[in-house]
Parts: structure tokens; C-alpha cells; sequence
């Protein structure tokens, strides 16, 4: 057994410990009330080789999980609830990055009413996706096979082997996300003229449009800001920056009558935004500005820098594949945290 495979089982057996014996609900307990800030990205049964993706049917259950304890909220009452030292309990609240058109599962079935937030990327609704997807397309739909990224440092892949496709799949994204703006819709360019992918038929839309946003928000789905073209912030000058947050506040007040509360930092880890940018954000008339760091929101938390959970279809998997309450619940608690940072001690 890999240590990798150690670490998953030994989790696995802490949270499972932790949830059924009660220490994690103590721990909750001891740690006071709290905002858990879920962050999804996208609702389908399509495989997807980012952890950005979630079946209908494990969202389905993951919220229900949440209802049945009492603990789901929306972001503003979830912020709300901050202001008190020693809140109630753990409250849950989720949030959509993006804007992919498989967020319209929001309103059907058993997931209407949830109390979502959908936070968008003005400048690709109702077009291309976001650089990462239209990067998988070019894979998957490609006429020619090789590719050559050796400028980029990450070397040539033959993506008819499946190793390199994967080798792609690992190497590609994370040096991309380096570029500045410019020179990532430049490689983006260079790959596909290099792949020359077939286009995408237009029912296979991967993006919300303006009348899928009013649709969402007309189910009661909040919709937030996420700068108009996914622009890592710290990577740009101040002007731009200023200019793609506000253009994105802008944008959804013309498109539907009101200004967005709420926004979240492409990318979103410390790296990707500073105090420049809480500023603006600030600035611009937002209430609150979610990261990509993870923790448990508490009494005293900067609103412009909110922490989140990623979830993702196999996050919450026990080592034998089957979604589990027992980790969902420990992790998001920091309980799992907290255990780690014990062992590394």
C-alpha cells in the first residue's frame, strides 16, 4: 500500500471515528457558531479531469445532508450570523464560480430552492468557456495529435497516448495559470491552431447566457461577481483590475435591474489577490469577496477574504469509493484540519 493510499484510510478511519462518536459535533461545539462556504463549479455526470465537477445525484446528497442537520443558509444570512461571537451552530452556504450552464440543475428536481449563489465571469456568458475548458476541448476534439509546449517548459505530448493526454491534462493548466492575461489567450491560440479542435455544436453550450442567468435568479438563485474574464487579479495593474471588477458589477446590473451583493477572486488563492484588490472589490459596491482558501469562517472574519471548501465528485469518497457523511462533515467542521496539523507537528 503506497503512502498516499495510508493517508486516504487513516483520514477515512478519523473522520469516521470523530463523526459517529461525537467528538467532531464537540468539537463544532467548542469551536463556536461558524459560516462553512461551500464552493462548486460544475453539476454533471460527464468525467472531468479538474477537480471541479459534482454528479446531480452526489450534490443531491450532500445537500441533503446539510437540510436534515438545519444548517443550510444563504451567503447573507450566513454573514450575517458572523456578526454574533458565539453563533448557534455551523452554518452552510454554497456557491457556483463561473457560470457553466449545467448550473441550471439549481432549479430543477430536488435541488430547487436551494439557496445558491452563482458567481459569474461576465465576459463568457453566452460564449467560450473558461480558458481551462476550451484547453480540454482542444484535447478532445482535436484533428492533430501532437502538441509542442516546449516553450512553455512542460515539453511535447503525443495525446493519441493516453499518459501523455493525462501528462497534459497535469502539466498544461498549472503553467498556463502563470501567463498574464495576454499571454495565455496567446497559447490558447497557439494550441489551437496547433490541434485545430472541431467546433463545439452550439446546443453543446458550456456557458450560461443572459436569459439562463435571469432564469436562476428568478428561482431565487443569487447571482455575484466574478470579473469579466476570469482575470487572476494580482497578475494585472490596478487600472484593469478596477475595470474588471467593476465591469462585472456593471454588466449584471444592465442585464438584471440590480447590482450582485457578493463576489469571489478568480482563482482565489493568496497568490491570485491582494489588498489592492479587497479594496477595490470594496470599492465597487460588493458586500463580501470569497477566496479559494479553505476554513471555517468565524466571528471577526474579513468579508473580503471569506474561506471555502472545494467540492468535487470524489472529495468526500471513502477509500471504497462511497460518498461519506462521516468526512464531509468532519472536514468541513476543521476538525480534519486541525488533526492534520497535529500529525505534521
Amino acid at each position: 500500500m503506497t503512502r498516499r493510499a495510508i493517508t486516504r484510510w487513516l483520514t477515512y478511519l478519523v473522520a469516521v471515528a470523530s463523526h459517529y462518536s461525537g467528538v467532531d459535533r464537540l468539537y463544532r461545539a467548542f469551536a463556536g457558531g461558524g459560516l462553512v462556504v461551500l464552493m462548486l463549479h460544475r453539476v454533471r455526470d460527464e468525467p472531468d479531469p479538474y477537480p471541479l465537477s459534482i454528479t446531480p445525484a452526489s450534490l443531491r446528497q450532500l445537500v441533503g445532508w446539510i437540510r436534515r442537520e438545519g444548517s443550510l443558509t444563504s451567503l447573507d444570512d450566513g454573514l450575517r450570523s458572523l456578526h454574533e461571537p458565539r453563533g448557534a451552530g455551523t452554518a452552510y452556504a454554497l456557491t457556483f464560480d463561473d457560470g457553466y450552464r449545467d448550473n441550471l440543475r439549481l432549479t430543477e428536481a430536488d435541488l430547487a430552492g436551494v439557496p445558491a449563489l452563482v458567481y459569474l465571469a461576465t465576459g463568457h456568458v453566452g460564449g467560450d468557456p473558461i480558458w481551462a475548458y476550451r484547453l480540454i476541448h482542444a484535447i478532445v476534439a482535436r484533428r492533430h495529435d501532437q502538441l509542442n509546449a516546449a516553450e512553455l517548459g512542460v515539453g511535447q505530448f503525443d495525446l493519441a497516448d493516453p499518459l501523455d493526454r493525462q501528462r497534459a491534462y497535469e502539466l498544461l493548466p498549472a503553467r498556463l495559470k502563470q501567463l498574464s492575461p495576454t499571454e495565455l489567450e496567446d497559447w490558447m491560440e497557439r494550441i489551437g491552431q496547433q490541434l485545430q479542435p472541431a467546433r463545439p455544436a452550439p446546443e453543446r453550450r458550456e456557458m450560461l447566457d443572459w436569459n439562463d442567468v435571469r432564469k436562476l435568479a428568478s428561482r431565487g438563485i443569487g447571482i455575484g461577481g466574478h470579473t469579466r474574464g476570469h482575470v487572476m487579479l494580482s497578475q494585472v495593474d490596478e487600472k484593469t483590475a478596477r475595470e474588471e471588477i467593476r465591469g462585472s458589477c456593471e454588466h449584471i446590473r444592465r442585464e438584471l435591474g440590480s447590482a450582485p451583493r457578493h463576489f469571489a477572486y478568480p482563482n482565489g488563492t493568496s497568490e491570485d489577490f491582494g489588498d489592492r484588490d479587497a479594496r477595490l472589490v470594496r470599492e465597487a459596491g460588493f458586500a463580501s469577496a470569497a477566496t479559494t482558501i479553505e476554513g471555517v469562517n468565524r466571528f471577526g472574519t474579513d468579508p473580503y477574504r471569506l474561506r471555502r471548501y472545494n467540492v468535487y465528485e470524489h472529495r468526500y469518497r471513502s477509500p471504497s469509493g462511497r460518498l461519506s457523511k462521516a468526512l464531509f462533515m468532519s472536514d468541513t467542521s476543521g476538525l480534519l484540519s486541525w488533526f492534520k496539523t497535529r500529525m505534521r507537528a
